[in-house]
């Protein structure tokens, strides 16, 4: 192993360190208001640089957000200038799934007559890193304009016949437009890895990839039951990519009443999780399964690829952690019920 891999792994186990303790996020669900959440990020080891100069009294929601995302972005941008390897190539498929989450923003923003939420919450940090002259794409008004500005680029080639269709009709249909986007997203991060990746390491994260789809298409697999849709239709819907996710798997899915069914149907694949655990969606489910997954692979995995793909995995989870907080916190949701909703 080299010094470049033997040094991210040691930077990706020390970033990973600093991560909230389960007693400071139980604290934090504590919080009576975002004004108390905010200053009690602002003393963490993770947020607190981040934080350092904000007033908590005076900042809302959606600010603090913003400064959280940036906060995790910033670390995966340290990684990009720290190492030259793995980091770089994984570092283009974050901006490109972060610029993927923004089109499909502003494709509905303009379904929905809502453009200027677009704007209010698009995140500074990615205009100087994206591809996609995004400040124009938040003031779009109708689907021939996002089809102007992306054009030439990677979603503008996938969305053009969808947004011509849109155009004609008045309607979209986000759901193709999302399988569309991420079906592409995962082909380049898999044909990224097997170009920058060889052997065991190769093996190992292509391996932990695959896991995080089957996790993703569990979902989509059940939404799709939940709306009435056949197994084949449910099949066509998810990302094009299985690891142990069968077609037989996929029928046994959509035949279970409730998420506790649905993980004893998952251990008979091989994915497990903590058998005393309660679930209240199959969100939570394939979450925890995936983390529990991710935190026990950067424990023991000496692939550097792998630990810093498990390590923005974790980051991940507990920025959507941390948000589910302060939404519970914003509604008034008692702590034990926001402790309920999290993937800890």
């Amino acid at each position: 192993m080299s010094l470049s891999q033997n040094s991210v792994i040691a930077r990706s186990r020390a970033v990973y360190g600093r991560s909230l303790t389960a007693d400071e996020i139980s604290r934090l669900c504590a919080m009576t208001s975002v004004s108390q959440a905010a200053a009690f990020l602002k003393n963490t080891d993770r947020y607190g640089d981040a934080l350092a100069d904000i007033e908590p009294a005076t900042i809302h929601r959606g600010q603090l957000e913003a400064l959280l995302d940036k906060a995790v972005f910033g670390i995966f941008d340290s990684f990009r200038r720290f190492d030259l390897t793995e980091s770089r190539w994984f570092f283009r498929s974050i901006v490109s799934r972060l610029e993927t989450e923004q089109v499909l923003l502003a494709v509905q923003g303009v379904a929905d007559g809502s453009t200027d939420n677009y704007i209010t919450a698009l995140p500074a940090f990615l205009i100087e890193k994206s591809g996609i002259q995004l400040l124009e794409l938040g003031r779009s008004q109708s689907f021939e304009d996002i089809g102007r500005i992306l054009a030439g680029t990677r979603c503008g080639r996938i969305l053009e016949p969808l947004l011509t269709e849109a155009q004609a009709t008045g309607k979209v249909n986000i759901r193709e437009c999302e399988r569309r986007l991420y079906t592409d997203y995962y082909l380049a991060c898999m044909k990224s890895l097997e170009k920058n990746c060889r052997g065991s390491a190769k093996t190992e994260l292509k391996r932990a990839f695959l896991k995080s789809i089957d996790m993703k298409n569990v979902v989509t697999c059940c939404r799709m039951k939940a709306f009435g849709f056949t197994p084949e239709a449910a099949a066509a819907q998810m990302i094009p990519f299985r690891y142990r996710l069968s077609r037989e798997a996929v029928e046994d899915l959509m035949k279970q009443p409730d998420t506790d069914s649905i993980r004893r149907s998952l251990e008979q694949i091989g994915f497990r999780t903590d058998a005393s655990a309660q679930f209240a969606a199959v969100e939570q489910l394939t979450e925890r399964i995936s983390l529990e997954y991710f935190r026990r692979t950067m424990r023991l995995s000496r692939n550097s690829s792998t630990v810093y793909f498990c390590l923005i995995e974790c980051l991940e989870t507990e920025l959507r952690n941390i948000k589910t907080i302060i939404e519970g916190i914003r509604y008034g949701v008692p702590a034990d019920g926001i402790m309920e909703m999290l993937v800890i």
